[in-house]
């Protein structure tokens, strides 16, 4: 039962002591979804998270975030001020950003941008057409939400 009890404290200490769930390797303040099943990441701040494999990701990340989406699952992202998420990977992102952030969208699947009022959201690297929405929406390689 210790073992248990120190194992969940290293799982939950590891991405900035929030939380995770599903299928997820951490090592410090990194967390990797790896090659299946579904992963959710709760990260504070500073944290570096990447949807590796064809799961569902969900993460949640305060400022100073990287995310990377390389896989074929889909990524729902929410970063803080000056995060980077990169969704080279073919499963699509939809990230919101509290803060300005930079999203770089060279991979084949859609890629929807929700930047809050007053934040500036840099989108870089769109592999298709880039589309402007209402509400401080862009979408790339996609139509307006």
């Amino acid at each position: 039962m210790n073992q248990l009890i120190c194992a969940l404290f290293v799982i939950l200490a590891a991405c900035g002591g929030d939380s995770t769930e599903g299928y997820v390797d951490c090592s410090g303040s990194s967390c990797v979804c790896p090659s299946s099943g579904d992963c959710a990441v709760d990260c504070s701040s500073a944290c570096d998270l990447q949807c590796a494999g064809s799961g569902f990701c969900d993460f949640i990340c305060g400022d100073d975030c990287l995310v990377a989406c390389t896989g074929s699952g889909a990524c729902l992202v929410d970063v803080g001020d000056d995060s980077s998420v990169a969704c080279p990977g073919s499963g699509g992102c939809d990230v919101a950003c509290h803060g300005d952030c930079t999203v770089a969208c060279p991979g084949s699947g859609e890629c929807i941008v929700r930047c809050d009022v007053g934040a500036i959201c840099n989108l870089t690297s769109c592999s298709g057409s880039t589309n402007t929405c209402p509400n401080g929406v862009t979408v790339c390689g996609g139509p307006c939400p």
